[in-house]
């Protein structure tokens, strides 16, 4: 019968707390006193290792594939076990019975494990199960072959018991594994180093997916962190409690390392618990702040005891402490200024945020391009633009689940909206962040309008240009499809009349009409023309384009030129705005190159890509008096191009010279 992760889970975290339960009775049953609970570090063992046991089994239950939750509840169940046979251990040493040997082989064998093997493991796969990166894996083999050695080195230690004052083992404390070799000073230090190791691989790899994270991970490993900053704190606070040290309090504190599992347990399962982004405004704010007054406190106090002792005995605790009530909300204010700003940016000052935003609005080329400003401005995740029809314009960051949006106006009338995304932990956008973003809606929802207008513009100029070029193209095809075979018809009867006449005078008119007929047959087929070119109606853009440049072989000093042209499939059914415009801007270019360049080759590439004809004429022309001499006409190039809201480059380059147009079919086709 195939065993299911959930229980494994929840018999690993039972035996954990089984074991604790153990602890705590054999800690009434014989007696312990909290002196020597304290000393043996049962109690902040037992503390810790529950801490791991639960947090571990929450996330082997609800994320059984996560390495995080097995990890954590084998450092529960390994720290466990030391302080449930700790009591029956000092107990046994004590009175000078019970098998000693046994219990202390126990107590050396287990909490090592948790130290040096699972607690870094974890550190190290936290928070997705999966290790930073390759290089990580040589701290896992580390961190695997020095736990073992942890475990002897431990082991071999006469008395593990040498905190417990008072406690005399004299060699009953031995443990069944104890090997003299294990208790080597230059060992020991050799597997300290490698445990320093590993943990700073653990921390080097939060690091690592900090920087490179999403804003998901980032929030997860900033609960991780938190606790880690509480402990250290903890930990360097034990340096300045002088007196109090020798009642072990120093020890107890060590129980606040349980806040590491239960914060890899919120992040894991719950990140979005709270705001972890106050929470650490307010606890960077608070520690420093308490670190400052602490220091200032015993500075002024040493400073003004030292001045004023032979004359005030007891001036300089009053000194110091009117001097810190003085400069203690002033620092408080400045402090937490600071820290919000950092975190939330300029919303405590709505007028800098707006006008930060309108001076990015002022230099940029699209509404959509002052979103990173709007984000950075309130360090939100997301944020995005949308115009009257709901259309996305634009956007910056990852969108998150939850969004909320500021109306855009406009004289009034409603020009867009502006969507934020709210911060992770939150479950709505603050008071303050909304004065914030409505302020600074005014001057995005007239740009927002400005940009829309502008387009409406653009979108008509489009039409009108695409409408002309389709009329012209019926003009066109009415003409040579009527009036010129009409026009032929009468040069032929207007022959015949030459032909059939006997007078002079007749023939005469015949050839007066025949004239006339020619000249008008001429003017028809330049207008025909000038309308479109004919070659676009026979054989299409690319071939007409190949056929012209065809007749390029030789340059204005009659040096030969070579033309080549590289086309993609192109549709039959281009605009006749568009096809017009490539094919004019295509021989201009090629007529520059033939009148004011140096080169012996030019390509013409022709390609449509992502609902836009693109098109590029690079020659190899070296530049004339160290200067690219691009030719004439580049003016009317791009206000063709300009039309059709296309796009057009035209430069020198390393070989040459090159000119790239874009044009976008859009619906016109």
């Amino acid at each position: 019968m195939r065993i299911s992760s959930r229980t494994w889970a929840l018999g690993l975290m039972l035996l954990a707390l089984i074991q604790a339960a153990i602890a705590a009775a054999g800690a009434i049953g014989t007696g312990m006193s909290y002196a020597v609970a304290r000393d043996s570090f049962l109690i902040p063992n037992a503390m810790i290792a529950v801490g791991c046991a639960v947090s571990g089994g929450l996330i082997a239950w609800h994320r059984p594939r996560n390495l995080v939750g097995w990890l954590l509840l084998g450092a529960g169940v390994a720290q466990t076990a030391t302080p449930a046979v700790t009591p029956w251990l000092v107990s046994a040493l004590v009175h000078d019975d019970g098998p000693t040997r046994l219990l202390s082989t126990v107590y050396s064998l287990a909490w090592p494990w948790s130290v040096s093997l699972f607690i870094p493991l974890a550190l190290m796969f936290f928070p997705d199960g999966r290790l930073p990166g390759r290089a990580w894996r040589a701290a896992v083999v580390l961190a695997a072959l020095n736990s073992v050695l942890q475990v002897l080195m431990f082991s071999a230690a006469p008395n593990p018991l040498v905190p417990v004052r008072g406690l005399d083992t004299h060699g009953r404390a031995v443990s069944w594994l104890a090997i003299p070799f294990f208790n080597n000073p230059t060992l020991q230090l050799a597997s300290d180093i490698a445990l320093m190791i590993t943990l700073v691989a653990g921390v080097a790899g939060i690091v690592v997916r900090y920087r490179c994270g999403t804003e998901k991970l980032r929030r997860q490993l900033l609960w991780l962190l938190l606790a880690a900053t509480i402990s250290v704190a903890v930990a360097g606070s034990m340096r300045l409690l002088g007196p109090v040290e020798s009642t072990g309090f120093p020890i107890i504190l060590l129980t606040v390392i349980a806040l590491i599992p239960v914060s890899m347990m919120i992040a894991v399962l719950r990140y979005q618990l709270l705001d972890i982004r106050l929470v650490w405004a307010r606890t960077v704010t608070y520690a420093v702040l308490t670190a400052a007054v602490v220091a200032t406190y015993l500075g002024l106090v040493e400073l003004v005891d030292r001045l004023l002792r032979p004359r005030i005995s007891v001036s300089a605790a009053v000194l110091a402490t009117l001097v810190v009530a003085a400069l203690f909300n002033p620092v408080r204010v400045r402090l937490q200024g600071f820290v919000d700003n950092l975190l939330y940016g300029d919303r405590a000052d709505p007028v800098r945020a707006a006008s930060s935003v309108a001076a990015q609005l002022a230099g940029a080329s699209e509404p959509a391009d002052v979103l990173p400003a709007v984000c950075h401005a309130l360090r939100l995740p997301y944020a995005a633009l949308a115009d009257e029809a709901g259309v996305i314009r634009g956007e910056h960051g990852m969108r998150p689940a939850m969004l909320e949006t500021i109306p855009l106006l406009h004289a009034g009338e409603r020009a867009g909206e502006l969507q934020v995304g709210i911060r992770s932990g939150e479950i709505r956008l603050a008071a303050a962040d909304r004065v914030v973003l409505e302020l600074m809606a005014a001057p995005i929802g007239v740009a927002l309008r400005a940009q829309a207008l502008s387009d409406a513009v653009q979108r008509s100029r489009r039409e009108i240009v695409a409408a002309r070029e389709e009329e012209r193209r019926r003009l066109r095809r009415d003409l040579h499809d009527g009036l010129g075979p009409a026009l032929t018809g009468i040069g032929f009867r207007a022959d015949a009349v030459v032909n059939l006449a006997e007078a002079d005078r007749l023939v005469a008119l015949g050839t007066d009409i025949r004239s006339a007929v020619d000249g008008a047959m001429t003017d028809v087929r330049r207008l025909i023309n000038q309308l479109q070119p004919s070659a676009l109606d026979d054989v299409g853009l690319v071939e007409a384009v190949r056929r012209h440049a065809a007749l390029l072989d030789r340059r204005m000093d009659g040096s030969a030129l070579r033309v080549s042209v590289a086309a993609d499939v192109v549709p039959a059914d281009l605009p006749a705005a568009v096809e017009v415009t490539a094919y004019r801007i295509v021989t201009e270019a090629l007529t520059n190159v033939v009148r004011h360049s140096l080169a012996g080759r030019v390509e013409v590439r022709i390609a449509v890509l992502d609902a836009a004809l693109e098109l590029t004429v690079a020659d190899d022309g070296r530049a004339v008096n160290g200067r690219w001499v691009p030719g004439v006409g580049l003016t009317s190039m791009r206000e063709r191009v300009a039309e059709l809201g296309g796009t057009m480059v035209a430069e020198p380059t390393p070989a040459g010279g090159r000119v790239h147009l874009c044009l976008p079919l859009g619906g016109e086709r």
